[in-house]
């Protein structure tokens, strides 16, 4: 045996691969057959690629997340100033609306909210939730306090798995 072949075959095992040792003019070969395909792995030019998908809305909200949220609702410094609590028949707070979903638990200076079925034809005073949405990690509601002539508006951020109330905008009317 020549020595060349001994040496190859030392190289072969040692670099663990079994194929044979490449001469350049395999090399030069092989360089351009990349040049003249492709290769199938490769990505595509960004002006090929297919655009994203808008982020999709998530399942309806769960009953948790709108009672996290109309709760920071209700506790908004924003609102305060209107709701005289200590006024005659302001206290217990009451809240209606036609999409509060049931179950709702909800307190106001610690005493159990009261929900009203229909505000319309409550003599008391109302905070009546107008619309509610929720979807995915932002959320915003709008709402109206009749007695005060007072309409509102927040939006609401879930942030590291908790609700904030990034914005709120009450006006008189």
């Amino acid at each position: 045996m020549s020595r060349w072949f001994v040496f190859s075959a030392f190289c072969m095992l040692a670099c663990g691969s079994g194929a044979p040792a490449k001469s350049p003019d395999d090399a030069s070969e092989e360089a351009a057959s990349k040049d003249a395909a492709p290769a199938a792995d490769t990505e595509a030019p960004a002006a090929e690629k297919a655009p994203e998908k808008p982020k999709e809305a998530s399942g309806p909200a769960s009953n948790q997340d709108v009672q996290t949220v109309l709760q920071l609702v209700i506790d908004d410094e924003a609102l305060e100033p209107y709701l005289h609590l200590d006024k005659p028949d302001r206290f217990p707070f009451r809240v209606g609306g036609s999409d509060l979903p049931q179950g709702l638990e909800l307190t106001k200076a610690t005493k159990p909210v009261v929900f009203v079925s229909d505000p319309a034809s409550e003599k008391k005073p109302v905070l009546v939730f107008t619309e509610i949405k929720i979807d995915g990690d932002e959320a915003s509601v709008r709402y109206r306090y009749d007695v005060e002539k007072v309409r509102g508006s927040s939006s609401l951020k879930r942030r590291d798995g908790r609700w904030v109330l990034t914005r709120s905008r009450l006006t008189e009317y």
